[in-house]
């Protein structure tokens, strides 16, 4: 206490508005009339065979009370070789929520943490290492420690209703929103967001239910949130759009979760619906008539279009699934597994794909807006996994809420990138993932002295850095 009356007012001031944020932890040293800021960790030490408190520098605070974080110095002896390609894309693509979140305190560490998870997704321990891999951390100088990103995560859920403000920053004027919803298992029993509930395979299993925003103008995700996972989905999606009342707004669910309650619901919340049915549904007729086709993904689909009492039935055929389902049908009848006759009640079905929608579109659009959703499943599929990986760092329902707004940050990169694939008829020739790795391969030498350079780039990187010209800088 003594020590600290004869620091300066706006110092104190500052020290204890971090203090405030960082914990007990946080420590301010005076040296050589200097005010420095330190934070303890607990570091394993291997001769002890058990964890030590350490002291690390923050930065300092300067008597005007202004924090300083202290710049990182990097040792090396004649040269660093840096990801530069992929590294530039990411950093131009968030620059957006970058601008939208300029009053965070921890803007930097989000977006470091968001770019590695859109690049090469891994656990919270090697985020520093795989960021200090890419141009971009030249510029970006930032706490990458993963007790300290542990605990921003939690300091975002403690915060999330914030986010909400940057979410309708973010949101174009106009757009339609649908929303898509992953149940995620929960690995952590300290989690009181994750309750029994029925995920999509119906096992019953500790969840938590992530819903998400889509912009239909930019097919960009806007906005993201946790919920329990005992919360029914559609009472979910309620909680969710009371806070963008004034956005038109829609739903598209994920293959068997029709019925006509879920329907009636959603046109109480008055919100666009695209489902998809069930192949034996019975509003979908047994012969279809299809007058219309249209390509998507370099393959022909055929379609119709009809009209129920809850809804437009979009119906479509795709020949080559068409194909592989009869051939292993005939298999099975080879095998005597199955007789022809069942491959005769079945035959007027094979390939056969339904979607209802309150929505009077064009088949090729409902059935793309459909189709968008399996780059998010696929994203959710790999964030499962970091769940296992960081469930030392995720033991809160903060933390877990912090942990998918950083998934929604790295969607919208990987969305963005998705949508020049699109503009240029690339989908089904070249995927996201990997555009950001041939990208990796475009390195940037920085030399002790200072002076910079590109190794040399392979071809095929070229043609892909053609395609995103205007947000890979070549200096």
């Amino acid at each position: 206490m003594a020590m600290m009356d004869k620091v300066p007012d706006a110092v104190k001031d500052t020290y204890m508005k971090m203090k405030g944020e960082h914990g007990k932890k946080l420590e301010l040293k005076v040296i050589g009339g200097n005010y420095y800021l330190y934070i303890a960790r607990g570091i394993w030490d291997k001769e002890k065979k058990k964890p030590v408190k350490r002291t690390v520098l923050l930065g300092s605070i300067d008597e005007n009370g202004t924090f300083r974080e202290k710049k990182t110095k990097r040792i090396f002896s004649s040269s660093m070789v840096y990801e530069y390609g992929n590294s530039d894309l990411v950093w131009n693509l968030c620059h957006d929520m970058y601008k939208a979140m300029e009053k965070h305190p921890y803007r930097n560490q989000i977006m470091a943490m968001a770019m590695v998870k859109a690049i090469d997704p891994m656990p919270l321990r090697l985020v520093s290492s795989r960021f200090q891999k890419l141009y971009v951390s030249r510029t970006l100088k930032t706490d990458l420690d993963p007790e300290e990103l542990s605990r921003i995560l939690g300091y975002i859920g403690n915060h999330f209703s914030d986010m909400y403000d940057i979410f309708r920053n973010v949101m174009e004027k106009g757009g339609l929103l649908f929303y898509d919803m992953t149940s995620i298992v929960s690995y952590s029993r300290n989690l009181k967001l994750a309750e029994k509930g029925y995920n999509p395979d119906h096992e019953h299993e500790n969840q938590v239910t992530v819903i998400m925003a889509f912009s239909v103008k930019s097919w960009v995700p806007v906005a993201v949130d946790v919920f329990y996972g005992s919360i029914k989905d559609i009472k979910s999606l309620g909680y969710f759009i009371d806070r963008f009342h004034d956005h038109e707004i829609g739903f598209i669910m994920d293959r068997g979760l029709f019925s006509e309650s879920i329907i009636r619901e959603m046109r109480k919340l008055k919100m666009h619906y695209i489902v998809p049915l069930r192949r034996n549904s019975a509003l979908v007729p047994d012969k279809v008539k299809f007058d219309s086709a249209f390509m998507y993904n370099g393959r022909p689909i055929k379609a119709a279009k009809k009209t129920s009492r809850i809804g437009y039935i979009y119906i479509f055929q795709d020949p080559l699934m068409r194909a592989e389902e009869e051939s292993s049908i005939l298999r099975d009848v080879a095998s005597s597994e199955r007789d022809m006759d069942y491959l005769e009640d079945r035959k007027n079905r094979l390939g056969v794909f339904a979607i209802i929608s309150d929505m009077d579109r064009n088949p090729s659009e409902i059935y793309e807006q459909y189709k968008s959703r399996e780059e998010v499943e696929q994203v959710f599929d790999t964030m499962k996994g970091d769940l296992e990986s960081d469930k030392s760092y995720l033991r809160s329902n903060e933390k877990v809420k912090g942990f998918f707004f950083i998934v929604f940050l790295a969607l919208r990169i990987r969305f963005k990138i998705l949508k020049v694939l699109k503009d240029h008829n690339l989908l089904g020739k070249i995927s996201v993932s990997e555009i950001i790795f041939e990208l990796s391969k475009m390195e940037r030498i920085v030399e002790k002295s200072g002076a910079e350079y590109f190794a040399a780039v392979p071809k095929k990187v070229e043609k892909i850095v053609e395609l995103f010209k205007d947000m890979i800088p070549m200096g």
